[in-house]
């Protein structure tokens, strides 16, 4: 782990470099009535999406549209973004997050000021107000959804059926059924690693238990030394000690899961967005591509979801903004929003443009049904200082389920101090 660590943290530095040096994310031009962004990202998986949908928006607004500039993982993504991202070598669109991470660029002064474009969204195509919130900082946006995306348990329908198992509705309802698959020879959970994946898990199970804890954690005002946190890492550590996970899967390299998708692993804890690469390695939803809400462990707290939704934001010291402008308000037009969603299996954050994929449309009759309270992942809802960091640390916790408990606990309280001490009176 740590030489690999080493590796992406001299990516990150060579990567930076270079936009410093001889990197300016040029506009590529067409014709000449035409032009074509640049859209950075982190996403290679999407490249072929992000290129498809590209002419698609610039058809619509008279020839401004965008080509994927794919970064092999987060890691030398943000290095490269945080770098140039105020100064005129930063691209003039690229992906991000919400959130605390959106909240450095806008003090930076990095991102245009989308505000005036997210009301038109809002009154014209309903984009949902809850979603664009998490694009908000002092009452401003400065971000478009390019996805919204709920945290959901994918299974393979086949291995489902195979032994007669239906959707569960408890937890212990789905330990037994991964006990029942573990009999049988087949994983019942695929298991994600790498810097940012760690706390894929960790989020899950703790906002199934407390969801209140969960909140206080990720604002910084309990321990991670905390008793809810121990009882989730516990509870952790029992499903890897009782051998429900596979071995770890680098979760930024292109390949898809292989194992899930030919039944070998019968479940997939992750993002919706995730679906677009399961249907490209050959799996149809709701014939061989069911997902499920998990269901509550402690059900006194009622169903829990984790949600998350990403921007594509616009540079604000590119000189190519107004035109990066017009391509992002012309992607948010529902016509290119719906082929968008096609694309990629999405649904839309815009309430005039409607879902045809059925495990989207299972997922969400499951959360009206039971009533499910949405958090913001992990990743977007704690400051990046802590969140980068204390999700690397727990992708050792994947490697190492035995490793002594508290005093890793300790190791990333330190981490939470060290940023919250220099925020905090």
């Amino acid at each position: 782990m740590k030489s690999k660590q080493k590796r992406l943290k001299l990516l990150a530095t060579a990567a930076t470099a270079a936009v410093l040096g001889s990197m300016s994310f040029p506009m590529a031009a067409g014709a000449s009535s035409s032009i074509t962004l640049q859209l950075a990202n982190d996403k290679p998986t999407w490249t072929q999406a992000y290129n498809a949908i590209g002419p698609v928006i610039a058809k619509a607004d008279g020839g401004v549209g965008w080509q994927a500039d794919a970064f092999p993982n987060t890691t030398a993504f943000q290095g490269v973004m945080r770098a140039a991202a105020t100064t005129s070598k930063s691209p003039p669109l690229y992906t991000w997050w919400s959130g605390q991470q959106l909240v450095p660029l806008v003090k930076a002064g990095a991102l245009a000021n989308l505000t005036p474009y997210v009301k038109t969204w809002e009154s014209k195509y309903g984009l949902n107000p809850d979603v664009e919130k998490a694009y908000e900082v002092n009452g401003q946006y400065y971000g478009a959804p390019q996805y919204t995306s709920n945290w959901v348990m994918f299974y393979n329908k086949k291995d489902f059926a195979k032994y007669n198992i239906g959707v569960p509705t408890t937890w212990a309802q789905l330990m037994s059924d991964a006990a029942t698959f573990k009999k049988n020879g087949i994983t019942p959970f695929t298991y994600y690693v790498d810097d940012w994946a760690g706390f894929i898990w960790f989020e899950q199970i703790l906002v199934e238990q407390d969801p209140s804890a969960y909140q206080a954690l990720v604002a910084g005002k309990i321990s991670y030394t905390s008793a809810p946190v121990v009882a989730a890492m516990n509870e952790w550590k029992t499903l890897a000690d009782d051998g429900y996970f596979s071995t770890p899967l680098d979760i930024d390299n292109p390949t898809p899961p292989i194992d899930f998708v030919n039944g070998s692993n019968a479940m997939l804890l992750i993002g919706s967005w995730d679906e677009a690469t399961l249907i490209k390695a050959g799996m149809v939803p709701g014939k061989d591509l069911g997902s499920f809400v998990v269901p509550p462990i402690n059900p006194a707290v009622g169903w829990q979801m984790i949600f998350e939704t990403g921007p594509i934001v616009v540079s604000a010291h590119s000189s190519q903004e107004q035109a990066a402008l017009t391509a992002l308000n012309t992607f948010m037009e529902p016509s290119v929003q719906a082929k968008w969603d096609q694309l990629q299996a999405f649904t839309s954050a815009e309430s005039v443009v409607k879902s045809t994929d059925p495990t989207a449309i299972a997922v969400a009759n499951e959360i009206k049904a039971e009533h499910v309270t949405l958090s913001n992942r992990y990743w977007e809802a704690t400051p990046p200082q802590i969140a980068v960091a204390v999700s690397s640390d727990l992708s050792k916790f994947i490697l190492n389920p035995n490793l002594s408990l508290m005093p890793f606990l300790q190791t990333l309280q330190k981490v939470a101090v060290s940023y919250w001490s220099t925020v905090k009176s």
